[in-house]
Protein backbone atom coordinates (compact mmCIF):
# COMPACT_ATOMS: atom_id res chain seq x y z
CA UNK A 1 0.00 0.00 0.00
CA UNK A 2 1.30 3.77 -0.72
CA UNK A 3 2.93 5.33 2.23
CA UNK A 4 0.88 8.11 1.98
CA UNK A 5 -2.68 6.49 1.97
CA UNK A 6 -1.53 4.78 5.07
CA UNK A 7 -3.33 6.50 7.83
CA UNK A 8 -6.49 6.53 5.78
CA UNK A 9 -6.10 2.97 4.72
CA UNK A 10 -9.69 2.02 6.83
CA UNK A 11 -11.19 5.48 6.58
CA UNK A 12 -11.91 5.26 10.50
CA UNK A 13 -11.56 2.87 13.50
CA UNK A 14 -14.48 1.29 13.17
CA UNK A 15 -14.39 0.17 9.83
CA UNK A 16 -10.62 -0.90 10.72
CA UNK A 17 -11.93 -2.74 13.74
CA UNK A 18 -14.99 -4.46 11.72
CA UNK A 19 -11.83 -5.74 9.64
CA UNK A 20 -10.23 -7.31 12.68
CA UNK A 21 -12.72 -8.97 14.01
CA UNK A 22 -14.14 -10.50 10.39
CA UNK A 23 -10.63 -12.19 10.24
CA UNK A 24 -10.41 -13.43 14.40
CA UNK A 25 -13.93 -14.08 14.16
CA UNK A 26 -13.82 -17.19 11.55
CA UNK A 27 -14.18 -20.59 10.84
CA UNK A 28 -12.12 -22.05 13.65
CA UNK A 29 -14.90 -20.31 15.96
CA UNK A 30 -17.69 -21.62 15.10
CA UNK A 31 -16.23 -25.50 13.96
CA UNK A 32 -13.01 -25.88 16.28
CA UNK A 33 -13.48 -24.10 19.66
CA UNK A 34 -17.55 -24.85 20.35
CA UNK A 35 -16.52 -29.32 19.17
CA UNK A 36 -13.71 -28.84 21.72
CA UNK A 37 -15.12 -27.22 24.72
CA UNK A 38 -18.72 -28.55 24.62
CA UNK A 39 -16.80 -32.34 24.15
CA UNK A 40 -14.72 -31.48 27.27
CA UNK A 41 -17.27 -29.19 29.33
CA UNK A 42 -18.43 -26.33 28.29
CA UNK A 43 -18.13 -24.27 31.44
CA UNK A 44 -14.99 -25.23 32.13
CA UNK A 45 -13.85 -24.87 29.04
CA UNK A 46 -15.48 -21.22 28.69
CA UNK A 47 -13.63 -20.16 31.94
CA UNK A 48 -9.96 -21.25 30.66
CA UNK A 49 -10.90 -19.91 27.13
CA UNK A 50 -11.20 -16.25 28.60
CA UNK A 51 -8.60 -16.54 31.23
CA UNK A 52 -5.96 -17.43 27.75
CA UNK A 53 -7.40 -14.57 25.63
CA UNK A 54 -6.47 -12.35 28.73
CA UNK A 55 -2.98 -13.73 29.43
CA UNK A 56 -1.96 -14.78 25.90
CA UNK A 57 -4.57 -13.36 23.56
CA UNK A 58 -4.23 -10.05 24.51
CA UNK A 59 -0.18 -9.62 25.87
CA UNK A 60 0.56 -11.49 21.99
CA UNK A 61 -2.13 -9.97 19.54
CA UNK A 62 -1.24 -6.40 21.57
CA UNK A 63 2.86 -6.91 20.63
CA UNK A 64 2.53 -7.78 17.11
CA UNK A 65 -0.70 -4.98 16.28
CA UNK A 66 2.38 -2.66 18.24
CA UNK A 67 5.27 -3.90 16.35
CA UNK A 68 3.49 -3.44 12.70
CA UNK A 69 1.67 -0.31 13.52
CA UNK A 70 5.24 1.46 14.71
CA UNK A 71 6.92 0.52 11.83
CA UNK A 72 3.85 0.04 9.10
CA UNK A 73 5.85 -2.89 8.39
CA UNK A 74 3.46 -6.23 6.59
CA UNK A 75 3.96 -9.62 7.29
CA UNK A 76 6.96 -9.78 4.90
CA UNK A 77 9.06 -6.71 5.76
CA UNK A 78 8.35 -7.30 9.58
CA UNK A 79 10.78 -9.71 9.71
CA UNK A 80 13.81 -7.74 7.94
CA UNK A 81 13.99 -6.57 11.28
CA UNK A 82 17.25 -8.94 11.38
CA UNK A 83 18.88 -10.11 7.67
CA UNK A 84 18.82 -13.58 9.79
CA UNK A 85 15.20 -14.43 9.80
CA UNK A 86 13.86 -12.38 6.90
CA UNK A 87 12.94 -15.31 5.01
CA UNK A 88 10.30 -16.52 7.83
CA UNK A 89 7.48 -14.02 5.89
CA UNK A 90 7.38 -15.63 3.06
CA UNK A 91 6.62 -18.65 5.00
CA UNK A 92 3.93 -17.02 6.34
CA UNK A 93 2.39 -15.36 2.92
CA UNK A 94 2.33 -19.74 2.09
CA UNK A 95 0.44 -20.30 5.30
CA UNK A 96 -1.96 -17.78 4.58
CA UNK A 97 -2.48 -18.80 0.91
CA UNK A 98 -3.11 -22.40 2.57
CA UNK A 99 -5.51 -20.80 4.98
CA UNK A 100 -7.63 -19.10 1.78
CA UNK A 101 -7.67 -22.24 0.57
CA UNK A 102 -8.99 -24.51 3.35
CA UNK A 103 -11.91 -21.57 4.37
CA UNK A 104 -13.32 -21.33 0.60
CA UNK A 105 -13.61 -25.28 0.68
CA UNK A 106 -15.57 -25.20 3.86
CA UNK A 107 -17.18 -21.93 3.12
CA UNK A 108 -18.88 -23.76 -0.40
CA UNK A 109 -20.10 -26.66 1.42
CA UNK A 110 -21.81 -24.14 4.06
CA UNK A 111 -23.25 -22.31 1.10
CA UNK A 112 -24.17 -25.41 0.03
CA UNK A 113 -26.15 -26.56 3.10
CA UNK A 114 -27.34 -23.04 3.21
CA UNK A 115 -29.05 -22.93 -0.13
CA UNK A 116 -31.11 -26.56 -0.16
CA UNK A 117 -32.02 -25.37 3.94
CA UNK A 118 -34.79 -23.77 1.73
CA UNK A 119 -35.75 -26.81 -0.21
CA UNK A 120 -38.65 -29.19 1.09
CA UNK A 121 -37.97 -31.61 1.84
CA UNK A 122 -34.65 -30.91 3.40
CA UNK A 123 -32.20 -33.47 1.04
CA UNK A 124 -30.12 -34.16 4.61
CA UNK A 125 -33.38 -35.27 6.18
CA UNK A 126 -34.49 -38.02 3.91
CA UNK A 127 -33.13 -41.07 2.53
CA UNK A 128 -32.62 -40.30 -0.85
CA UNK A 129 -30.46 -42.22 -3.88
CA UNK A 130 -27.54 -41.66 -2.26
CA UNK A 131 -28.12 -43.17 1.17
CA UNK A 132 -27.78 -47.27 1.92
CA UNK A 133 -30.57 -49.40 3.14
CA UNK A 134 -29.74 -49.11 6.68
CA UNK A 135 -30.23 -45.80 6.19
CA UNK A 136 -32.24 -43.93 9.47
CA UNK A 137 -32.71 -47.64 11.13
CA UNK A 138 -32.62 -45.76 14.30
CA UNK A 139 -36.44 -44.34 13.70
CA UNK A 140 -37.31 -47.60 12.10
CA UNK A 141 -35.88 -50.37 14.23
CA UNK A 142 -37.53 -50.28 18.12
CA UNK A 143 -34.57 -52.82 18.75
CA UNK A 144 -31.73 -50.86 17.51
CA UNK A 145 -33.47 -48.37 19.40
CA UNK A 146 -33.79 -49.88 22.80
CA UNK A 147 -30.18 -51.18 22.32
CA UNK A 148 -28.16 -48.61 21.66
CA UNK A 149 -29.66 -45.18 23.45
CA UNK A 150 -31.53 -46.67 26.17
CA UNK A 151 -28.97 -48.83 27.57
CA UNK A 152 -26.48 -47.11 29.75
CA UNK A 153 -23.54 -49.62 27.98
CA UNK A 154 -24.46 -50.16 24.54
CA UNK A 155 -23.71 -53.02 22.35
CA UNK A 156 -20.85 -53.63 20.29
CA UNK A 157 -22.97 -52.63 17.17
CA UNK A 158 -24.17 -49.37 18.24
CA UNK A 159 -20.86 -48.00 17.42
CA UNK A 160 -21.65 -47.55 13.43
CA UNK A 161 -25.24 -46.50 14.54
CA UNK A 162 -23.86 -42.81 13.40
CA UNK A 163 -23.55 -43.88 9.67
CA UNK A 164 -27.16 -45.10 9.29
CA UNK A 165 -28.05 -41.25 10.06
CA UNK A 166 -29.56 -39.64 6.63
CA UNK A 167 -27.48 -36.47 6.99
CA UNK A 168 -24.56 -38.92 7.59
CA UNK A 169 -25.27 -40.56 4.42
CA UNK A 170 -25.70 -37.02 2.82
CA UNK A 171 -22.49 -35.47 3.98
CA UNK A 172 -20.73 -38.56 3.44
CA UNK A 173 -22.13 -40.19 0.12
CA UNK A 174 -24.13 -37.79 -1.74
CA UNK A 175 -21.08 -34.84 -1.81
CA UNK A 176 -17.82 -36.31 -0.95
CA UNK A 177 -18.74 -39.71 -2.62
CA UNK A 178 -17.57 -42.15 -0.31
CA UNK A 179 -20.34 -45.02 -1.52
CA UNK A 180 -18.94 -46.89 -3.93
CA UNK A 181 -15.44 -45.02 -3.41
CA UNK A 182 -15.57 -42.69 -6.40
CA UNK A 183 -12.47 -40.85 -5.87
CA UNK A 184 -13.04 -38.06 -8.74
CA UNK A 185 -16.89 -37.47 -6.95
CA UNK A 186 -17.59 -33.65 -7.27
CA UNK A 187 -21.02 -32.41 -6.39
CA UNK A 188 -22.28 -30.16 -8.99
CA UNK A 189 -24.24 -27.90 -6.40
CA UNK A 190 -21.17 -27.49 -4.32
CA UNK A 191 -19.13 -25.87 -7.15
CA UNK A 192 -22.13 -23.46 -7.56
CA UNK A 193 -22.03 -22.40 -4.41
CA UNK A 194 -18.09 -22.31 -4.88
CA UNK A 195 -19.01 -19.86 -7.48
CA UNK A 196 -21.63 -18.21 -5.91
CA UNK A 197 -18.61 -16.99 -3.04
CA UNK A 198 -16.27 -16.13 -5.42
CA UNK A 199 -18.32 -14.00 -7.39
CA UNK A 200 -19.17 -11.97 -3.76
CA UNK A 201 -14.99 -11.70 -2.91
CA UNK A 202 -14.93 -10.60 -6.10
CA UNK A 203 -16.93 -7.55 -5.48
CA UNK A 204 -16.07 -6.88 -2.36
CA UNK A 205 -12.05 -6.85 -3.33
CA UNK A 206 -11.67 -6.20 -6.83
CA UNK A 207 -11.31 -1.88 -5.43
CA UNK A 208 -9.69 -3.51 -2.54
CA UNK A 209 -10.26 -1.05 0.83
CA UNK A 210 -12.77 1.10 -1.01
CA UNK A 211 -15.15 -1.77 -1.83
CA UNK A 212 -14.13 -3.92 1.40
CA UNK A 213 -15.63 -1.02 3.73
CA UNK A 214 -19.35 -1.48 2.38
CA UNK A 215 -19.21 -5.14 3.37
CA UNK A 216 -17.25 -5.64 6.41
CA UNK A 217 -19.93 -4.48 8.43
CA UNK A 218 -22.81 -6.72 7.42
CA UNK A 219 -20.06 -9.52 7.56
CA UNK A 220 -18.91 -9.46 11.13
CA UNK A 221 -22.55 -7.73 12.42
CA UNK A 222 -25.12 -10.34 11.13
CA UNK A 223 -23.36 -13.52 12.30
CA UNK A 224 -23.37 -11.66 15.93
CA UNK A 225 -27.19 -11.44 15.43
CA UNK A 226 -27.60 -14.58 13.76
CA UNK A 227 -26.03 -16.59 16.78
CA UNK A 228 -27.78 -14.24 19.36
CA UNK A 229 -31.15 -15.04 17.90
CA UNK A 230 -30.16 -19.14 18.10
CA UNK A 231 -29.16 -19.11 21.00
CA UNK A 232 -32.47 -17.41 22.78
CA UNK A 233 -34.44 -19.74 20.16
CA UNK A 234 -32.77 -22.84 22.04
CA UNK A 235 -33.84 -21.38 25.20
CA UNK A 236 -37.71 -21.83 24.65
CA UNK A 237 -36.93 -25.89 22.94
CA UNK A 238 -38.24 -28.66 24.37
CA UNK A 239 -35.65 -30.28 27.38
CA UNK A 240 -33.64 -27.30 27.97
CA UNK A 241 -34.83 -27.03 31.58
CA UNK A 242 -33.84 -30.77 32.02
CA UNK A 243 -30.91 -31.17 30.25
CA UNK A 244 -29.33 -27.72 29.89
CA UNK A 245 -26.90 -28.37 33.26
CA UNK A 246 -25.62 -31.86 32.20
CA UNK A 247 -25.42 -30.42 28.63
CA UNK A 248 -22.77 -27.06 29.78
CA UNK A 249 -21.02 -29.79 32.25
CA UNK A 250 -22.15 -26.83 35.25
CA UNK A 251 -20.51 -29.40 38.03
CA UNK A 252 -17.12 -29.36 35.96
CA UNK A 253 -17.29 -33.58 36.02
CA UNK A 254 -16.42 -33.97 32.41
CA UNK A 255 -13.83 -30.78 32.16
CA UNK A 256 -12.04 -32.35 35.13
CA UNK A 257 -11.54 -35.20 33.42
CA UNK A 258 -10.53 -33.88 30.17
CA UNK A 259 -8.90 -30.61 30.08
CA UNK A 260 -5.67 -29.65 29.11
CA UNK A 261 -4.14 -26.13 29.22
CA UNK A 262 -1.90 -26.25 26.80
CA UNK A 263 -5.07 -27.50 24.56
CA UNK A 264 -6.93 -24.40 25.25
CA UNK A 265 -3.99 -22.30 25.02
CA UNK A 266 -3.38 -23.88 21.00
CA UNK A 267 -7.22 -23.02 20.52
CA UNK A 268 -7.33 -19.50 21.54
CA UNK A 269 -3.69 -18.95 19.10
CA UNK A 270 -5.62 -20.73 15.92
CA UNK A 271 -8.74 -18.74 16.73
CA UNK A 272 -7.02 -15.27 16.89
CA UNK A 273 -4.34 -15.95 14.03
CA UNK A 274 -1.41 -15.34 16.34
CA UNK A 275 1.49 -16.03 14.33
CA UNK A 276 -0.34 -16.20 11.15
CA UNK A 277 1.37 -12.80 9.51
CA UNK A 278 -2.65 -11.83 9.41
CA UNK A 279 -2.52 -9.24 12.18
CA UNK A 280 0.92 -7.46 10.88
CA UNK A 281 -1.38 -6.93 7.35
CA UNK A 282 -3.84 -5.55 9.38
CA UNK A 283 -1.98 -3.48 11.67
CA UNK A 284 -0.05 -1.62 9.17
CA UNK A 285 -2.64 -0.15 7.59
CA UNK A 286 -3.39 1.60 10.78
CA UNK A 287 -1.85 5.22 11.22
CA UNK A 288 1.11 5.72 13.90
CA UNK A 289 -1.11 6.94 16.60
CA UNK A 290 -3.77 4.79 16.46
CA UNK A 291 -5.02 3.85 20.32
CA UNK A 292 -3.37 0.32 19.70
CA UNK A 293 -4.57 -1.35 23.02
CA UNK A 294 -7.75 -0.35 23.44
CA UNK A 295 -8.65 -1.95 20.00
CA UNK A 296 -6.56 -5.15 20.79
CA UNK A 297 -8.66 -5.32 23.99
CA UNK A 298 -11.84 -4.58 22.19
CA UNK A 299 -11.52 -7.18 19.57
CA UNK A 300 -10.18 -9.63 21.78
CA UNK A 301 -13.11 -9.08 23.96
CA UNK A 302 -15.76 -9.47 21.26
CA UNK A 303 -13.86 -12.21 20.22
CA UNK A 304 -14.40 -14.22 23.66
CA UNK A 305 -17.83 -12.95 23.55
CA UNK A 306 -18.68 -14.56 20.60
CA UNK A 307 -16.83 -17.95 21.36
CA UNK A 308 -18.58 -18.13 25.12
CA UNK A 309 -22.14 -17.29 22.75
CA UNK A 310 -21.52 -20.25 19.92
CA UNK A 311 -20.05 -23.11 22.94
CA UNK A 312 -23.55 -22.20 24.92
CA UNK A 313 -25.13 -22.40 21.92
CA UNK A 314 -24.06 -25.80 20.63
CA UNK A 315 -24.18 -27.01 24.43
CA UNK A 316 -28.15 -25.89 24.34
CA UNK A 317 -28.27 -27.26 20.62
CA UNK A 318 -27.89 -30.83 21.94
CA UNK A 319 -30.81 -30.50 25.17
CA UNK A 320 -33.63 -30.87 22.71
CA UNK A 321 -32.28 -34.12 21.27
CA UNK A 322 -30.95 -35.47 24.66
CA UNK A 323 -34.78 -35.05 25.93
CA UNK A 324 -36.52 -36.67 22.85
CA UNK A 325 -34.01 -39.89 23.16
CA UNK A 326 -33.31 -40.12 27.16
CA UNK A 327 -29.77 -39.76 26.17
CA UNK A 328 -26.74 -37.79 28.08
CA UNK A 329 -26.26 -34.37 25.90
CA UNK A 330 -22.09 -35.68 26.01
CA UNK A 331 -23.03 -39.25 24.13
CA UNK A 332 -24.72 -36.83 21.18
CA UNK A 333 -21.33 -34.57 21.34
CA UNK A 334 -19.07 -37.30 21.30
CA UNK A 335 -20.29 -38.79 18.26
CA UNK A 336 -18.26 -39.51 15.22
CA UNK A 337 -20.07 -36.90 13.25
CA UNK A 338 -18.58 -33.20 11.86
CA UNK A 339 -20.27 -30.31 14.23
CA UNK A 340 -21.53 -28.26 11.31
CA UNK A 341 -22.14 -30.46 8.68
CA UNK A 342 -23.81 -33.59 10.61
CA UNK A 343 -24.24 -32.63 14.19
CA UNK A 344 -26.08 -29.56 13.90
CA UNK A 345 -28.55 -30.72 11.26
CA UNK A 346 -29.28 -33.76 13.57
CA UNK A 347 -29.44 -31.27 16.35
CA UNK A 348 -32.00 -29.07 14.94
CA UNK A 349 -34.24 -31.61 13.61
CA UNK A 350 -35.65 -31.57 16.81
CA UNK A 351 -36.19 -27.81 17.18
CA UNK A 352 -39.61 -26.55 16.21
CA UNK A 353 -39.42 -24.41 12.81
CA UNK A 354 -36.19 -26.12 12.15
CA UNK A 355 -35.69 -24.80 8.32
CA UNK A 356 -35.32 -21.10 9.93
CA UNK A 357 -32.65 -22.24 12.56
CA UNK A 358 -31.07 -23.65 9.67
CA UNK A 359 -31.04 -20.95 7.63
CA UNK A 360 -29.98 -18.51 10.55
CA UNK A 361 -26.98 -20.97 11.58
CA UNK A 362 -25.98 -21.96 7.91
CA UNK A 363 -26.00 -17.83 7.27
CA UNK A 364 -24.30 -16.88 9.50
CA UNK A 365 -21.67 -19.31 9.37
CA UNK A 366 -21.11 -18.35 5.60
CA UNK A 367 -20.93 -14.91 6.49
CA UNK A 368 -18.11 -15.39 8.64
CA UNK A 369 -16.28 -17.87 6.41
CA UNK A 370 -16.39 -15.17 3.89
CA UNK A 371 -15.84 -12.55 5.84
CA UNK A 372 -12.27 -13.99 6.94
CA UNK A 373 -11.46 -14.67 3.46
CA UNK A 374 -12.49 -11.32 1.98
CA UNK A 375 -9.51 -9.67 4.50
CA UNK A 376 -7.00 -12.24 3.92
CA UNK A 377 -7.28 -11.52 -0.11
CA UNK A 378 -7.00 -7.98 0.09
CA UNK A 379 -4.14 -7.71 2.22
CA UNK A 380 -2.33 -11.02 -0.37
CA UNK A 381 -3.25 -8.42 -3.20
CA UNK A 382 -2.20 -5.29 -1.38
CA UNK A 383 1.19 -7.60 -0.49
CA UNK A 384 1.25 -7.80 -4.38
CA UNK A 385 0.64 -4.21 -5.55
CA UNK A 386 3.30 -2.96 -2.70
CA UNK A 387 5.93 -4.63 -4.80
CA UNK A 388 5.09 -4.38 -8.51
CA UNK A 389 4.04 -1.38 -9.28
CA UNK A 390 2.60 -2.55 -12.48
CA UNK A 391 0.13 -4.56 -10.72
CA UNK A 392 -1.32 -2.17 -8.73
CA UNK A 393 -2.39 -0.44 -11.51
CA UNK A 394 -4.72 -2.90 -12.15
CA UNK A 395 -6.20 -4.14 -8.82
CA UNK A 396 -9.75 -5.62 -10.28
CA UNK A 397 -7.63 -7.66 -12.92
CA UNK A 398 -5.28 -9.12 -10.49
CA UNK A 399 -8.02 -9.83 -8.09
CA UNK A 400 -10.24 -11.19 -10.93
CA UNK A 401 -7.05 -13.91 -11.63
CA UNK A 402 -6.54 -14.66 -7.89
CA UNK A 403 -10.31 -15.28 -7.11
CA UNK A 404 -10.71 -17.42 -10.49
CA UNK A 405 -7.56 -19.34 -9.34
CA UNK A 406 -8.98 -20.26 -6.03
CA UNK A 407 -12.48 -21.15 -7.94
CA UNK A 408 -10.38 -24.05 -9.94
CA UNK A 409 -7.52 -25.32 -7.60
CA UNK A 410 -10.55 -26.18 -5.35
CA UNK A 411 -12.79 -28.04 -7.78
CA UNK A 412 -10.52 -31.12 -7.42
CA UNK A 413 -10.64 -30.79 -3.50
CA UNK A 414 -14.69 -30.74 -3.13
CA UNK A 415 -14.49 -34.87 -3.04
CA UNK A 416 -13.90 -37.80 -0.09
CA UNK A 417 -10.06 -37.53 -0.94
CA UNK A 418 -9.59 -33.95 -1.01
CA UNK A 419 -11.54 -33.27 1.97
CA UNK A 420 -9.65 -35.72 3.95
CA UNK A 421 -6.06 -34.05 2.40
CA UNK A 422 -6.43 -30.98 3.38
CA UNK A 423 -8.49 -32.00 6.68
CA UNK A 424 -5.50 -33.88 7.72
CA UNK A 425 -3.24 -31.63 6.38
CA UNK A 426 -4.62 -28.84 8.58
CA UNK A 427 -3.99 -30.56 11.42
CA UNK A 428 -0.20 -30.12 11.51
CA UNK A 429 -0.07 -27.50 9.52
CA UNK A 430 -1.72 -25.19 12.01
CA UNK A 431 1.31 -25.80 14.25
CA UNK A 432 3.19 -23.28 12.04
CA UNK A 433 1.30 -20.38 13.94
CA UNK A 434 2.12 -21.10 16.87
CA UNK A 435 5.93 -21.99 16.44
CA UNK A 436 6.20 -18.48 14.56
CA UNK A 437 3.84 -16.66 17.30
CA UNK A 438 6.88 -18.28 20.35
CA UNK A 439 9.67 -17.06 17.92
CA UNK A 440 8.00 -13.68 17.43
CA UNK A 441 7.97 -12.49 21.43
CA UNK A 442 11.35 -14.03 21.61
CA UNK A 443 12.59 -11.62 18.51
CA UNK A 444 10.79 -8.63 19.13
CA UNK A 445 10.71 -8.40 23.05
CA UNK A 446 13.20 -10.35 24.63
CA UNK A 447 16.13 -10.24 21.62
CA UNK A 448 14.79 -6.86 20.85
CA UNK A 449 14.81 -5.66 24.74
CA UNK A 450 11.87 -5.61 27.19
CA UNK A 451 13.46 -1.95 28.20
CA UNK A 452 13.30 -1.10 24.59
CA UNK A 453 10.42 -2.10 23.32
CA UNK A 454 8.19 -0.99 26.17
CA UNK A 455 9.93 2.69 25.19
CA UNK A 456 8.61 2.26 21.82
CA UNK A 457 4.97 1.43 22.89
CA UNK A 458 5.22 4.45 25.55
CA UNK A 459 7.13 6.81 22.40
CA UNK A 460 3.75 5.16 20.25
CA UNK A 461 1.00 5.53 22.44
CA UNK A 462 1.90 8.10 25.04
CA UNK A 463 1.99 5.58 28.44
CA UNK A 464 3.73 2.99 29.43
CA UNK A 465 2.86 -0.65 29.07
CA UNK A 466 1.23 -2.24 32.24
CA UNK A 467 3.30 -4.85 33.71
CA UNK A 468 1.14 -7.67 33.11
CA UNK A 469 1.36 -6.95 29.37
CA UNK A 470 5.04 -7.26 30.15
CA UNK A 471 5.32 -10.31 31.76
CA UNK A 472 2.82 -11.47 29.19
CA UNK A 473 5.50 -10.99 26.72
CA UNK A 474 8.08 -12.20 28.79
CA UNK A 475 6.60 -15.27 29.11
CA UNK A 476 4.80 -16.24 25.88
CA UNK A 477 7.62 -17.41 23.99
CA UNK A 478 8.05 -20.18 26.70
CA UNK A 479 4.41 -21.31 27.00
CA UNK A 480 4.02 -21.02 23.46
CA UNK A 481 7.06 -23.48 22.88
CA UNK A 482 5.83 -25.68 25.62
CA UNK A 483 2.42 -25.59 23.86
CA UNK A 484 3.56 -26.03 20.54
CA UNK A 485 5.55 -29.70 21.52
CA UNK A 486 2.75 -30.95 24.03
CA UNK A 487 -0.09 -30.58 21.73
CA UNK A 488 2.26 -31.45 18.23
CA UNK A 489 2.91 -35.01 20.74
CA UNK A 490 -0.44 -35.57 21.10
CA UNK A 491 -1.59 -34.96 17.90
CA UNK A 492 1.08 -37.16 16.39
CA UNK A 493 0.08 -39.90 18.79
CA UNK A 494 -3.64 -39.59 17.85
CA UNK A 495 -3.52 -39.38 14.55
CA UNK A 496 -5.19 -42.04 11.87
CA UNK A 497 -2.13 -42.08 9.69
CA UNK A 498 -4.12 -40.74 6.83
CA UNK A 499 -2.81 -39.50 3.49
CA UNK A 500 -3.41 -36.01 4.46
CA UNK A 501 -1.99 -36.40 8.19
CA UNK A 502 1.39 -38.02 6.44
CA UNK A 503 1.29 -34.78 3.71
CA UNK A 504 0.53 -32.60 7.10
CA UNK A 505 2.83 -34.47 9.17
CA UNK A 506 6.03 -33.99 6.52
CA UNK A 507 4.67 -30.29 6.11
CA UNK A 508 5.03 -28.95 9.11
CA UNK A 509 8.54 -30.81 9.41
CA UNK A 510 9.97 -29.43 6.53
CA UNK A 511 9.00 -25.81 7.01
CA UNK A 512 10.33 -25.81 10.59
CA UNK A 513 12.96 -27.07 9.29
CA UNK A 514 13.81 -24.87 6.42
CA UNK A 515 13.33 -21.56 8.58
CA UNK A 516 16.03 -22.93 10.90
CA UNK A 517 18.64 -24.04 8.08
CA UNK A 518 17.95 -21.00 6.41
CA UNK A 519 18.56 -19.11 9.43
CA UNK A 520 21.40 -21.42 10.21
CA UNK A 521 22.84 -20.77 6.21
CA UNK A 522 22.73 -16.92 6.75
CA UNK A 523 24.87 -17.17 10.22
CA UNK A 524 27.53 -19.50 8.18
CA UNK A 525 27.38 -17.07 5.22
CA UNK A 526 28.35 -14.34 7.14
CA UNK A 527 30.86 -15.78 9.52
CA UNK A 528 32.56 -16.75 5.82
CA UNK A 529 32.44 -13.36 4.77
CA UNK A 530 32.93 -11.90 8.22
CA UNK A 531 29.84 -9.48 8.39
CA UNK A 532 28.41 -11.83 11.15
CA UNK A 533 27.35 -8.53 12.65
CA UNK A 534 25.71 -7.58 9.79
CA UNK A 535 23.47 -10.49 9.44
CA UNK A 536 21.96 -10.73 13.25
CA UNK A 537 22.13 -6.96 14.04
CA UNK A 538 18.60 -4.25 13.93
CA UNK A 539 17.88 -2.92 10.89
CA UNK A 540 18.85 0.45 10.79
CA UNK A 541 15.65 1.48 9.38
CA UNK A 542 13.67 -0.04 11.99
CA UNK A 543 11.11 2.26 13.66
CA UNK A 544 8.58 4.75 12.45
CA UNK A 545 9.16 5.59 8.23
CA UNK A 546 8.17 9.27 8.47
CA UNK A 547 11.29 11.55 9.03
CA UNK A 548 9.85 13.34 11.73
CA UNK A 549 8.93 10.50 14.04
CA UNK A 550 12.22 9.22 13.60
CA UNK A 551 13.97 11.79 14.76
CA UNK A 552 11.09 12.29 17.44
CA UNK A 553 12.05 8.44 18.56
CA UNK A 554 15.65 9.26 18.68
CA UNK A 555 15.34 12.03 21.03
CA UNK A 556 12.72 10.32 23.12
CA UNK A 557 13.64 8.58 26.82
CA UNK A 558 10.90 7.88 28.90
CA UNK A 559 12.38 9.63 31.73
CA UNK A 560 12.06 12.77 30.00
CA UNK A 561 8.49 11.82 28.81
CA UNK A 562 7.47 10.92 33.01
CA UNK A 563 9.03 14.11 33.85
CA UNK A 564 7.02 16.14 31.38
CA UNK A 565 3.74 14.59 32.30
CA UNK A 566 4.63 15.47 35.59
CA UNK A 567 5.17 19.06 35.13
CA UNK A 568 2.16 19.04 33.15
CA UNK A 569 0.06 17.49 35.92
CA UNK A 570 1.46 19.98 38.34
CA UNK A 571 -0.10 22.70 36.06
CA UNK A 572 -3.14 21.18 35.61
CA UNK A 573 -3.82 20.63 39.37
CA UNK A 574 -2.36 24.13 40.33
CA UNK A 575 -4.96 25.62 37.46
CA UNK A 576 -7.92 23.80 39.21
CA UNK A 577 -6.53 24.51 42.25
CA UNK A 578 -7.04 28.62 41.06
CA UNK A 579 -10.42 28.25 39.62
CA UNK A 580 -11.60 26.74 42.74
CA UNK A 581 -10.33 29.52 44.81
CA UNK A 582 -11.38 31.66 42.82
CA UNK A 583 -14.73 30.37 42.76
CA UNK A 584 -14.77 29.96 46.60
CA UNK A 585 -14.13 33.93 46.62
CA UNK A 586 -16.81 34.48 44.48
CA UNK A 587 -19.28 32.31 46.24
CA UNK A 588 -18.44 34.34 49.75
CA UNK A 589 -19.55 37.62 48.04
CA UNK A 590 -22.58 36.53 46.58
CA UNK A 591 -22.93 35.83 50.24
Amino acid sequence: MPISNIEDYWSSRRIYLMAVLCQIIGIPTFIMLPNAAVTHGATGYIIGYIFSYLFIGIPVLYMEFVVSQFTTRDCINVWKARACLSHIGYFLIIWQCFVVIYNHIINSFMVHYLLISFENPIPYYVCGPWTTQSCNILIRNHTVNEDCLRLKQPLSYCDYLHTTYPEYQYWKHNLLGVKGMNYFHVAWRVCLASFLICVIMYLSCFKRQKSVKWIVGILILYPIFGYSLLMMGSMVQKGLVIEYEEALDSDFSLFVQKFRIPHMIYQVVYSLGLGSGIPFNLAAGSFFRAPCYSNTVTTVLISAVFTTLAVCTTAMMSCSYAYEYKISPHRIMQSQLSLVFEKTTRLLYEYENKTFWLIIIFSSNSMLGIGSNVILILHLLDIVCLRYEIVAKYPGMICFIGVSFIFFITIPLFGHVGMNIIVGFRRFVNFVPVFIASLECFVYVIWYGLDRFSEDVHFMQGIQPKSYLKIGWMTSSFILGYVFVTELYIQKNNSKETLGDTIGWYSLIASIGMIVCIFVIKLLIGVFRKNITEVIQLDPTWGPRSEVLQRSRAMFTAQAMTKEYMYRQYHLQAGISMRQRTANVRRECYQ
